[in-house]
């Protein structure tokens, strides 16, 4: 939800998708730093102090009716449902479900202008950051995780007071329900212990309990024609399940040079994923515990176009 595109701008899950789990479709409780979501009771029919009706409990897709009233004109939060989890604080990476709205409708009908639940995918961003609008900034320091929030916005915190035929949530007061899962640290890492020794072909990988890893060499790495996976670090937290959404940070390196090509840890930011197409990716997470770490060897290029990759994954928590 960048200040100059309709929110948001998902690029953390783009940083994913290309780095890890493109090699899967070619081919085919963690670190103590979060702050957990829980369930919360449910919000539905709730009405707010600036009198729209918000449907739907937490985690479900909201409906909202706006009264014909003029728009509030400054910085309202509602809370919904109170969850129970740790507040979330300014420089984490928190990671939310949202549904944004305008004040005035669109052709006499509710103007949904963008939701993360039809995609399946939440929303992950640096807090506090400047990553999104000012009224998200202000508004979300300090909340609990599993609170379910009605935010209303106005111009001057969201895309400006001046209408742009470029921009056209400029000048509109917006509306979003967010539900808050948690914050994560930039830094959180994989915590447990060593896993068995990796196997010939791997890259070699400094890799501690609670420190960022590195590639250190990628002399001899053998990519075959299937994503290959090697667990670095067992954690000790719930099983990994690939019925929920997990919460991963990932460094990526060439697989031929060993040279870096991107992190989270020093970019995004943790950054939830399918647990399914995790497993898909890296096998060696099957059986494994959130906090575990793997190595994984993308399949070999078929195409001078391609690179082969190595990345080196952390599960920091799963919802």
């Amino acid at each position: 939800m960048k200040l100059s595109a309709p929110p948001p701008a998902r690029r953390g899950a783009l940083v994913l998708a290309t780095a890890l789990f493109a090699a899967a479709a070619l081919a085919a409780c963690g670190a103590g730093s979060k702050s957990s979501s829980s369930a919360s009771s449910s919000s539905s029919g709730a009405t707010t102090s600036v009198g729209v009706k918000v449907t739907g409990g937490f985690g479900q897709k909201p409906t909202l009716t706006v009264p014909s009233t003029p728009a509030p004109t400054k910085l309202t939060t509602d809370v919904l449902a109170q969850g129970s989890g740790a507040a979330v604080t300014s420089g984490q990476s928190l990671i939310v479900n949202y549904l944004g709205q305008t004040w005035t409708p669109k052709d006499g009908k509710p103007n949904v202008f963008d939701n993360s639940y039809d995609k399946h995918q939440p929303f992950a961003f640096p807090l506090g950051k400047q990553a999104v609008i000012p009224g998200w900034d202000q508004a979300l320091v300090g909340q609990k995780a599993g609170s379910r929030l009605l935010l209303t916005i106005p111009p001057n915190l969201a895309y400006g007071t001046t209408k742009d035929a470029s921009q056209p949530l400029a000048g509109q007061t917006l509306l979003f329900v967010v539900d808050v899962i948690g914050g994560y640290n930039v830094n959180s890492t994989a915590t447990g212990a060593p896993a068995s020794t990796v196997p010939a072909g791997f890259p070699q990988v400094k890799s501690a309990s609670g420190k960022v890893p590195t590639v250190t060499s990628v002399k001899g790495v053998k990519l075959g024609k299937t994503p290959q996976s090697a667990l670095l670090i067992r954690g000790t937290g719930p099983a990994i399940d690939p019925k929920k959404t997990l919460v991963v940070q990932l460094l990526q390196v060439n697989a031929k040079t060993g040279k870096a090509l991107q992190s989270t840890w020093s970019g995004a930011g943790p950054q939830p994923i399918s647990g399914t197409d995790a497993l898909q990716a890296v096998s060696a997470f099957k059986g494994a515990s959130v906090g575990s770490r793997a190595v994984v060897l993308s399949p070999a290029p078929t195409s001078s176009s391609q690179q082969g990759v190595v990345v080196v994954v952390d599960v920091l928590g799963e919802f």
